[in-house]
C-alpha cells in the first residue's frame, strides 16, 4: 500500500535519531573502558605483560600509598585551578558578548576559538617560544629592567597551568555563553527599572542565571585537565607529578599495565564522581537555574 506509514512507539523517536552515535560509541568508547577496567583486575609479571587474574590488589596498592595519594591531590588541585582561572578569565568575556551584543563582540567570539583551527603541538611549540627563560616574554621583561633574572616558566609548575588555561578556555567560554544568551533581556530590565542599580541587577539576576553556563564549563575544563598528558609532559616538569602522565609512563616506561589500567579507572571513576556531584549540587541549591 503506497503512503502506508510505520507507527512509531511513543518516545521511541530520540533513540531512533541517537543510534548512529550509539553505535560509533559503544565500540569506540564503552568497549575502550571496559576492556581497560577489566585489565586493572590482572597482576603484573616482572617479565613483562599481564597475567589474568580477578583481583583488587592493584586498587588496594595504589589508595594506600602515599606516593600516589599526592599524584591525585596534585591532579586534582590543579585541574581545579584550572578551571577557576578558565572561568575567572572567561566570565567578563562572555557577559560582554552575550548581554551587551555587538560587532566587536562577534569578533570577538570568534577570536576566542581561533586557536581551535591549530594543533595542541603547534600551540605548544609557540608557548615554549614564548615563556623559555630566553623567550620573547623574559627577554622583554628583562631587557626594560622589571626583572634581574629570566622567570622560570617553561619545565615547571607554572608552565603547565599557562598551557593547560590556554587549551581549555574554549571549552569554558561556550557554556558561559551559551547560558547568558538565555537570559530574558526582560527580566534584566524589569531589575533596572524597579530602582537596582547595575551591579545590584548583576549579583542578583544575571550570576545566578548563569551558574548551570559556570557549571558546565568548569566540569569541562576539569575533566579535560585532568586527563591531559601532553602538555604536562612538554610544558611542565618533573616537579609535581600528574596522573595522566604518570598513567602513560607506568604502561610505556615501567611496563606495569595492570596498575596503569587501575590508576586509568580510578582517574575516570574520579572524574564522574565529581561531574555527579556538582550537578547534583546545582540542581539542589540553584533550583531556580534547572531550567536555564
Amino acid at each position: 500500500m503506497s503512503g502506508a506509514r510505520i507507527a512509531i512507539p511513543r518516545g521511541a523517536a530520540p533513540w531512533i535519531w541517537l543510534l548512529p552515535a550509539l553505535l560509533l560509541l559503544l565500540p569506540g568508547f564503552v568497549a575502550p573502558i571496559l576492556l581497560v577496567a577489566r585489565n586493572s583486575l590482572n597482576i603484573d609479571d616482572p617479565m613483562g605483560g599481564m597475567v589474568a587474574a580477578l583481583t583488587f590488589a592493584n586498587y588496594a596498592d595504589i589508595l594506600t600509598d602515599l606516593f600516589y595519594a599526592r599524584i591525585f591531590a596534585n591532579s586534582l588541585l590543579l585541574s581545579a585551578g584550572c578551571a577557576l582561572a578558565c572561568l575567572v578569565i572567561c566570565y567578563p568575556v562572555a557577559y560582554h558578548m552575550a548581554l551587551r551584543a555587538s560587532a566587536p563582540a562577534r569578533i570577538l567570539f570568534w577570536l576566542v576559538y581561533t586557536p581551535l583551527l591549530v594543533s595542541v603541538m603547534v600551540r605548544i611549540f609557540g608557548w615554549i617560544i614564548l615563556i623559555s627563560d630566553t623567550g620573547l616574554m623574559n627577554s622583554l621583561l628583562t631587557g626594560s629592567g622589571i626583572i634581574a633574572q629570566p622567570l622560570r616558566w617553561l619545565y615547571d609548575t607554572e608552565g603547565t597551568v599557562i598551557g593547560l588555561v590556554h587549551r581549555y578556555l574554549p571549552l569554558m567560554m561556550l557554556p558561559l555563553y551559551t547560558a547568558m544568551r538565555k537570559i530574558d533581556g526582560a527580566v534584566v530590565r524589569a531589575s533596572t527599572s524597579l530602582g537596582a542599580s547595575e551591579w545590584d541587577t548583576f549579583r542578583r539576576v544575571v550570576l545566578p542565571l548563569s551558574i548551570p553556563g559556570c557549571v558546565a564549563g568548569a566540569q569541562l575544563v576539569f575533566a579535560g585537565a585532568i586527563s591531559d598528558f601532553v602538555l604536562p609532559n612538554l610544558l611542565g616538569g618533573t616537579s609535581l607529578r600528574l596522573l595522566a602522565p604518570t598513567v602513560l609512563s607506568e604502561a610505556v616506561t615501567e611496563v606495569n599495565l595492570a596498575r596503569s589500567a587501575t590508576l586509568a579507572t580510578l582517574m575516570l571513576a574520579g572524574v564522574a564522581v565529581v561531574l555527579v556531584a556538582t550537578q547534583q549540587a546545582v540542581a539542589r541549591w540553584c533550583r531556580w537555574a534547572a531550567n536555564v
